[in-house]
């Protein structure tokens, strides 16, 4: 430890083993830093967690304007003066996943050419051969046409989608009227791809750009990262909100009769059998599946001495039950309860409760993520392994009625 700060003494200290991934370029590599300080949020690392030095996207002021990621303290450069900018972007990750999204909409070209070399021969740039480049560096493309393009794309980044997509309407309508059926269909194929990539469900993929840090062991650990980063942004909780005791539950009966609800545990991200219980619920042969969450969560609440306080709660089922849980806890959000439905497995989360008496109008965000979303995946383990415990209790109690 000799001649290292203390800072770096104590780091060492704590470390307990080395993750690396080998990046394909320096700039990815600085990207990938920003974005895992930004949700590990480090304790040892000052110089990027705080955002100290955000990205923007910028097009540069030329006769075929470049789209170009600046640190906002290379700004302050001359060349940098007259720019159209996009920012500040906090996470390098996020600016990157939106520019590929919007290559594919928007193939821009970053060599750099003139109007008055714009019919030189030149070598097509790589992005030309993966057809993400309009053709800039081959002389394909107008200065018109190109900058046309790079309208739609700077309406595209402030979020006028309303406008962008009438704006690219037209260009189909006419461009079908002149005959030129292959660039209409292109046009539409883009005005499809806005409209996805900016509805209200798409959200961006983590697994496209971060590497794994942690080993198969240790999945678990970075799912909660992810789960984490969703529950700061749609709910609120603080973005280092602790989520080592997750509980998940799910209702099984027949008609309401011999009713089970199952608590099942995760710990720091990894299911806990030893911590399982179950709720056996007398509801007078009513099949009321929205009571009986109610019930458990009422009976949930006095064990929290003994049993440990959860850091959240994922039931297995949709506004309804959502809302009777919450209605155990008078609708305080004494601890985060969210909802998990099926076919496909989509995230029901209370973004807003207004209490009105005894009674609350909720407002609530379904959210759909890709299925391989490491966040899903332990969400839906949790659910399935709830509804696995609670059948298997249910009949367990109906096969002990029928033999006693």
């Amino acid at each position: 430890m000799t001649g290292k700060s203390s800072r770096i003494a104590q780091m060492l200290e704590r470390a307990r083993y080395v993750a690396w991934q080998s990046m394909r370029n320096e700039l990815e590599a600085l990207l990938v830093e920003a974005e895992l300080i930004n949700i590990h949020q480090p304790p040892f690392n000052t110089l990027l967690k705080d955002d100290k030095s955000p990205l923007y996207i910028i097009f540069t002021n030329e006769d075929f304007p470049r789209v170009l990621k600046v640190r906002s303290r290379d700004l302050r450069l001359k060349k940098y003066q007259k720019v159209v900018k996009f920012g500040p972007f906090p996470s390098g990750y996020k600016v990157n996943e939106v520019l590929k999204i919007a290559r594919r909409i928007f193939p821009w070209c970053n060599q750099k050419r003139s109007k008055k070399t714009i019919k030189t021969k030149t070598k097509p740039c790589f992005y030309h051969h993966l057809r993400l480049c309009s053709g800039v560096c081959t002389g394909e493309i107008s200065r018109e046409d190109y900058g046309e393009m790079m309208g739609n794309l700077q309406n595209f980044l402030r979020g006028k989608k309303t406008l962008l997509l009438r704006d690219l309407a037209r260009e189909m309508k006419r461009e079908a009227a002149r005959e030129e059926y292959e660039k209409a269909g292109r046009t539409r194929d883009k005005i499809k791809l806005v409209e996805e990539v900016t509805s209200e469900n798409y959200r961006l993929r983590q697994g496209f750009f971060l590497p794994t840090l942690y080993d198969n062991a240790q999945g678990g650990r970075e799912s909660l990262v992810y789960l984490r980063s969703i529950l700061h942004d749609y709910l609120r909780l603080p973005a280092d909100y602790q989520l080592r005791r997750i509980e998940g539950y799910d209702v099984s009966n027949t008609s309401g009769k011999k009713a089970m609800v199952s608590m099942v545990v995760a710990i720091e991200g990894e299911m806990r059998a030893d911590e399982y219980r179950l709720f056996g619920i007398d509801n007078k042969n009513e099949p009321d599946d929205y009571l009986m969450h109610k019930m458990a969560q009422e009976r949930r609440q006095k064990h929290f001495a003994d049993w440990g306080r959860p850091d959240l709660i994922v039931i297995d089922g949709g506004k309804g039950q959502v809302r009777s849980a919450l209605k155990a806890y008078d609708y305080q959000m004494a601890v985060p309860i969210i909802g998990l439905v099926k076919n496909p497995d989509r995230i029901v989360l209370p973004i807003k409760i207004e209490r009105s008496g005894k009674t609350a109008k909720i407002e609530y965000k379904i959210l759909s993520l890709a299925v391989d979303d490491m966040a899903l995946k332990l969400l839906s383990r949790i659910r399935d392994e709830a509804h696995r415990f609670s059948k298997r209790a249910h009949l367990r109690r109906r096969e002990k009625d029928l033999f006693d």
